[in-house]
This record gives structure tokens, sequence and C-alpha cells, in this order.
């Protein structure tokens, strides 16, 4: 009966362990999810201005690179802050077709990232002046960066920057290795954004020491319909 009851505590403090883990692990809710960009309103500004730079990326094959977004507004705000968006022209009249099921704000005019003004600027609230430095990867279209006043609830178009683009949106980029169907077998795959009438896709390899074989590769698209 001890040897049981002990047992049972142990089996407690391990379920407690495991739930505090859990808590600690949780991260809340997407900070993504409460940009409410559907409640957005049009407060353009002619003495504001966004200015991202370099307008071309990825001239050397890259297909993740910085770019450095600048901007000015006469009223600023700790709540101001910068979104990202792709494709850049993203008004929401401009957005295919969605899935009946869905509901705004569609995916083409909801920000893929943001940050507040003042992140990388303290003095941005007495100045009026900030810049941030932004990661992009190459997701097949180009971005814009858009200065909004009012918070993330409740936001305020201020003013939109300039586009920016990499130089081969449709490049090939991200290799992945997999078993094949055969223990000597090895799958490639990769994602590309031309269509199988544009480009023969193909995967060149050799053994060590070998000539180069090339193989031909076969082709799956996907689309936004496709995704649930």
């Amino acid at each position: 009966m001890g040897r049981m009851k002990n047992f049972k505590m142990k089996l407690l403090v391990i379920l407690l362990a495991l739930a505090t883990l859990q808590e600690v692990r949780s991260h809340g809710d997407q900070p993504l999810s409460k940009v409410a960009i559907h409640k957005t309103e049009f407060a353009l500004r002619d003495n504001a201005y966004v200015k991202a730079s370099p307008t071309v990326l990825g001239l050397e094959g890259q297909n993740t690179e910085w770019v450095t977004v600048k901007f000015t507004t006469p009223n600023p705000s700790n709540d101001d802050w910068i979104g990202v968006f792709s494709p850049a022209n993203f008004n929401a009249s401009s957005c295919p077709a969605e899935n009946k099921a869905s509901h705004p704000p569609s995916l083409c005019s909801a920000p893929i990232k943001f940050q507040y003004a003042n992140y990388s600027s303290p003095s941005y609230k007495s100045t009026g002046k900030g810049s941030l430095r932004l990661q992009l990867i190459n997701q097949r279209s180009d971005f814009s960066f858009a200065l909004f006043s009012g918070g993330i609830s409740k936001p305020k178009l201020v003013a939109i920057s300039n586009y920016v683009a990499f130089a081969n949106p449709k490049a090939p980029v991200y290799p992945r290795l997999a078993q094949g169907k055969t223990w000597n077998e090895m799958t490639v795959t990769w994602t590309s954004g031309y269509g199988i009438d544009e480009a023969e896709p193909f995967v060149e390899w050799s053994q060590k020491g070998g000539d180069n074989v090339r193989t031909p590769a076969g082709t799956l698209t996907f689309d936004r319909n496709t995704m649930c």
C-alpha cells in the first residue's frame, strides 16, 4: 500500500512538472494575429514617408537578405509600427478570390511581419525619425513597407514605401534530401517559381570522382486554393 501511495505521489509530481513545462513553453497568441488590419483607416500624410533599400535583392543568388527601412512622421507615437507586405500592392481589391470558407482580412492584405517604429530608434517619439533592419526571404513576390499609427488594434495607414523585390523571384531554393523508396535511393526536392512550360526541372549529380549526370525531375504545383 505504501509503495502504491509513493508511486501515485511521484506520478502527480511528474504530471505537475510537465504541466509547468508546457506553460513555460507556451508563448500565447501568434503576434500577427493581434494585428487588426481589417480595421485600418487611411491617414496618409504628404510630410510622412517610408523608404526601403536596397530595392533589388539577391543579386548574388541569395534567397534571403536584409533591408533597411527609414521613415519619418510629423506626429510620432510609441504605438507606431512598420508592417511588411507581400505582394507589395496590399490593397484588398487586388487580392484573388478567396476560399468561401475564409474571412477577411485577405492574406494579401495582411502583413507578413511587423515591428514597432521605436524598436531600434529610442528618440523616435521626439524626432519622428527612425529606421529598422528587416530580413526578407524570397517568397515569389515583391515587398512594400507601411507606417501605421494607432497601434495594432486600431491601425491608421500613414505612409507607404517604394517596392522591393528579389532579382529572380522564381529561382529554385530550399533543396531537401530524403530517403528514397529503397535503401540505395535518395530523393531531392526543392521549391521553384517556374512553371512546367517555362523550365525543365532536373537534378545534376555524380558519384565521388565520377562524371556529372542529369536526372529529369517531376513537378507538383500547389496554389493558394490547394491549402486548407
